[in-house]
């Protein structure tokens, strides 16, 4: 794929439609799950993620475009406590390739407290019916003395789509944006 292509890819991931003009009558809602537990050691919960499979709470179709609405960014400690346990601020960072080189998000989420419904709009084209979306955490968090006897903590993002598979939307979706080169 060359620069151009790259581009054009990226520009189709990342335009977003109005709301306005979603097809909500045959677009039902998708959510996608990503948790990472790290178990203490040395002090610390370190997260360093290889990137993993979302979990959708059902198989994503081809030819779909996903857009993406909201994240809730979440762990299995008080929202003070994570707060005040800080190191290194955690990031979510979600990918379309579990090699890590096509990042969804252009810049990953810092979570430098609870995020509910963070609201991230975004949209994301499938082209096969085994595609699939790769999620990730890093951060640092250290055992302050309200979790001492917390062996592990796990860290959740769960965001919520519309799976929209409305074949004139996603043709629709596929024209070039004006002023763009196509290859």
């Amino acid at each position: 794929m060359d620069d151009t292509q790259r581009l054009i890819s990226e520009i189709h991931t990342t335009a977003i439609p109005r709301l306005e003009d979603l097809p909500y009558h045959s677009s039902p809602p998708i959510q996608f799950v990503y948790q990472s537990t790290m178990s203490l050691a040395l002090g610390l919960y370190v997260w360093n993620d290889l990137p993993t499979a979302l979990t959708p709470n059902r198989p994503i179709l081809p030819n779909t475009v996903y857009y993406f609405r909201n994240v809730t960014l979440s762990a299995t400690i008080s929202p003070l406590d994570f707060s005040a346990a800080i190191v290194n601020t955690p990031q979510f960072f979600m990918f379309r390739a579990s090699d890590s080189k096509a990042v969804l998000f252009r810049e990953p989420l810092q979570m430098p407290c609870f995020l509910d419904q963070f609201d991230y709009r975004l949209c994301w084209e499938t082209q096969q019916a085994n595609d699939q979306l790769f999620a990730a955490f890093r951060g640092t968090l250290t055992q302050i003395p309200t979790l001492v006897g917390k062996a592990s903590i796990t860290l959740k993002a769960v965001i919520t789509a519309q799976e929209i598979p409305d074949k004139q939307f996603v043709a629709a979706f596929n024209k070039p944006y004006p002023g763009e080169v196509t290859a």
